[in-house]
């Protein structure tokens, strides 16, 4: 049994202008970072030349033409196998805004690549998911998350018309340190499709455009309010970011995030925003220490307690 993980990750400003319809007319960029919540994958061969599949539900196929799962057998098209079992999980529930799709995509080509004894190349991997999702799935989504869950890292990502950069923040450790233990993830409750709230958003982008633009200039603020340290600047940008990206559609927001967000305002919060399309999933919360534990106390359950990590994409050992 061999093991692969890709991580999660939380977007923190710039969300929207890695979408098609932006990059190919201007360049955007997004401030993201892996997280230690990851997307499994197990994979075990078998004895026979059948392919079983594993995941909420279970699939037992001989011909990959067979598979009922899109995103699986959109990427297991191009490999050659010989009977091979493929089990997934998450560490935490899809349909989340933390980008589980695209890391379930990475995480399997990794796997699939390793067992064609290719080495992981992680912007060939991101590339591929890419493809496979926007181009061959023609799903409307962006390409922030198959990058991010691939290299891993807080890392600044600029997406150009044919091609993406990927840097690296040079932000002092203990700046590093001090943003890592001010982030929460605050749960909505609230599971559901960003496939069908990004078709939405896509079908208005043109009028749009100028509220991308301005999710955009957010960008460089943040970095540079990073860089220095300056926390509580970081947290209303955020806040800003979450207000445009709710004006792009009214389906973003669910009444039900008003309790949440008159929680957080009562606690004098840095800054917040909805992760990934919108209508639910996490909320992102930058605050002081004394404050996150406050989140704690009154969110008990739906708090999420998490780290940045770096890696991205690999093979991990495990004790069968």
């Amino acid at each position: 049994m061999r093991a692969f993980i890709s991580p999660l990750r939380i977007s923190f400003v710039g969300g929207g202008t890695d979408m098609p319809f932006y990059y190919k007319k201007k360049d955007g960029a997004v401030v993201s970072t892996s997280i230690n919540k990851y997307t499994w994958v197990f994979v075990n061969q078998l004895k026979n030349d059948k392919l079983l599949l594993k995941y909420s539900k279970s699939e037992l196929v001989k011909d990959k033409k067979e598979i009922k799962h899109r995103l699986i057998k959109e990427i297991i098209k191009k490999y050659k196998y010989k009977g091979l079992e493929i089990s997934f999980f998450g560490d935490l529930p899809n349909r989340s805004g933390l980008a589980s799709s695209s890391s379930f995509s990475v995480a399997l080509i990794a796997a699939l690549e390793k067992i064609k004894k290719n080495n992981i190349n992680k912007e060939v991997i991101a590339d591929k998911a890419c493809n496979i999702e926007i181009v061959k799935l023609k799903d409307p989504i962006g390409k922030q998350d198959q990058y991010i869950s691939s290299y891993g890292g807080l890392r600044h990502i600029i997406f150009k018309k044919n091609k993406v950069l990927v840097k690296n923040l040079n932000i002092k450790k203990n700046i590093l340190k001090k943003f890592e233990s001010s982030i929460s993830l605050i749960n909505t409750g609230h599971f559901r499709s960003a496939r069908q709230i990004l078709k939405k958003q896509s079908k208005k982008a043109k009028k749009n455009m100028y509220i991308y633009d301005q999710i955009n200039s957010l960008v460089p603020k943040f970095l540079k309010s990073l860089k220095d340290g300056n926390l509580k600047l970081c947290g209303k940008i955020l806040s800003k970011n979450w207000e445009l990206k709710k004006s792009l559609d009214k389906n973003v927001y669910l009444n039900h995030f008003k309790k949440i967000e008159k929680q957080l305002d009562a606690l004098s919060v840095y800054g917040y925003k909805l992760l990934g399309a919108g209508s639910g999933g996490y909320y992102c919360v930058i605050s002081s220490n004394k404050t996150k534990k406050n989140l704690q106390k009154i969110f008990g359950n739906n708090f999420v307690s998490m780290n940045f990590e770096k890696l991205g994409v690999r093979e991990v050992k495990i004790n069968v």
